[in-house]
């Protein structure tokens, strides 16, 4: 790895709001509809495979959220540094943040091969549906440092302010992996490949992730990104790496927080019938495909507000959270509006039981009124972040998610409220939150954070 010259001048222009999150909902929603496909690839083995991997995935959370958080905190210091033109100072942390992300992600991946057994039975999975999960997990978690160098990569690049590489480079390997998931799932005699099931989902999946990583890892090494690499360790830059966890910490503890208050809530969901439990299930999932917009102009308030500030310029910062704040608010909106106005038919294109598709229609019109308000938490929890003040989001995701939410769903079941009250819950869940993150935004105290 070379070493340019700290005084080196960031060689591109400034990107822009919609030229960050245009290609980051793009790849948000290609990454949802894989894997809602790999879903689809696994329905033919029996629904003890598809147990296994929603199981996976649930467990896999815990991985993400270290990496997102992880990447939230190296955005933050990667973007200022760029913006005050420290080329040597972006690349330093990149560099830190790829070696962080690998030592947690290989600490966490092998507590799961070891513990994956015991979290089966957390899940209260038997027969074949345990055997197939302990499988799918184990092979899945061989390659989750592959997944969690793509991420870290690319979001470096994308707090220097290039939107499309990252798209380009995570869109080559979701490519790669329905193809090479269903080849190893079903075999294809005629290259001699075998037959190898759910092991083959993991194992395609995996191959997908290793190609992609070696990629984006050989770009980078090789100069060819835009953020170079250099040599660093842990050792000589103990600073700087304190410095990254600070920030980084409490960006993956939100993370966590929201996949235990998720967890929570299905379980007061699930109390009230299979059906109450099957339209959140469908309306989570189509709630994944409308919500890549906001979380898309997250990222471009983080990396943009996070130049900004390295630049000097924070007027340029604050305007540049409240003109996202529009665009998300704008696009959201309308997301909202269309996701109640075609809810019903969105639920019956989804499933067949009447009292699943009512209670859908139920749930999307929830999340249809929800969607403007978080846009807030979109647009400006990723401006907070953008400039390192990633205590406060954390703050109001446990005070709207996990004590909003639960709170009142907990108090409509005690009243004997229908599962309608439950769900209706979300509404004030986002209320807290956008009042919150617009109000931490408006102060103004987060432009000193770093």
């Amino acid at each position: 790895m070379g070493t340019p010259q700290d005084s080196a001048p960031p060689k591109s222009k400034r990107a822009s709001i919609l030229g960050l999150a245009l290609p980051s909902i793009s790849l948000f929603l290609i990454f949802n509809i894989v894997n809602l496909a790999v879903i689809k690839i696994v329905a033919t083995l029996g629904t003890p495979e598809v147990a296994a991997v929603t199981t996976g995935s649930r467990i896999f959370f815990i991985v993400y959220a270290g990496i997102m958080g992880l990447s939230a905190g190296a955005t933050a210091l990667i973007a200022h540094a760029w913006g005050a033109k420290d080329t040597a100072l972006a690349a330093l942390y990149t560099n830190l943040s790829i070696k962080l992300g690998i030592a947690l992600t290989l600490v966490t991946s092998l507590i799961f091969i070891v513990m994956v057994p015991v979290l089966a039975d957390l899940f209260q999975l038997q027969g074949q549906a345990r055997v197939a999960t302990i499988d799918y997990v184990r092979y899945s978690s061989l390659f989750n440092i592959n997944f969690a160098i793509i991420i870290l990569i690319t979001s470096a690049v994308r707090a220097a302010g290039d939107g499309w590489v990252p798209f380009y480079l995570t869109a080559i390997t979701n490519a790669l992996f329905l193809p090479l998931c269903a080849a190893l799932t079903y075999g294809w005699p005629q290259l001699g490949i075998p037959e190898l099931g759910i092991r083959g989902t993991a194992i395609g999946g995996g191959i997908a992730y290793l190609l992609g990583s070696i990629l984006t890892w050989g770009l980078w090494a090789r100069h060819k990104l835009l953020i170079p690499a250099i040599s660093a360790s842990f050792k000589t830059h103990r600073a700087e790496l304190k410095r990254l966890w600070q920030i980084s910490y409490p960006a993956i503890a939100e993370q966590l927080v929201i996949q235990i208050a998720l967890f929570l809530f299905l379980i007061i969901v699930a109390s009230y019938s299979t059906e109450a439990f099957a339209a959140y299930g469908v309306g989570l999932g189509i709630l994944s495909i409308t919500i890549v917009i906001g979380a898309g102009f997250g990222v471009a308030a983080s990396a943009l507000v996070g130049q900004e500030l390295g630049a000097g310029q924070a007027d340029n910062a604050v305007s540049i959270g409240y003109r996202t704040l529009f665009w998300a608010f704008l696009t959201m909106t309308i997301m909202g509006g269309l996701t109640i106005y075609f809810a019903t038919p969105l639920a019956a294109a989804m499933v067949d039981d009447p009292e699943v598709v009512r209670l859908t229609a139920v749930f999307l019109l929830m999340l249809g009124i929800s969607q403007p308000l978080m846009s807030v938490d979109f647009a400006l929890g990723g401006a907070l972040r953008g400039a390192g003040d990633t205590r406060f989001p954390l703050i109001s995701t446990f005070s709207g998610f996990l004590v909003t939410r639960l709170l009142t769903a907990l108090l409509f079941m005690s009243l004997g409220l229908s599962v309608e009250w439950v769900f209706g819950a979300l509404i004030g869940d986002y209320i807290v939150k956008a009042v919150m993150i617009f109000w931490r935004f408006h102060s103004k105290v987060w432009l000193h954070k770093l």
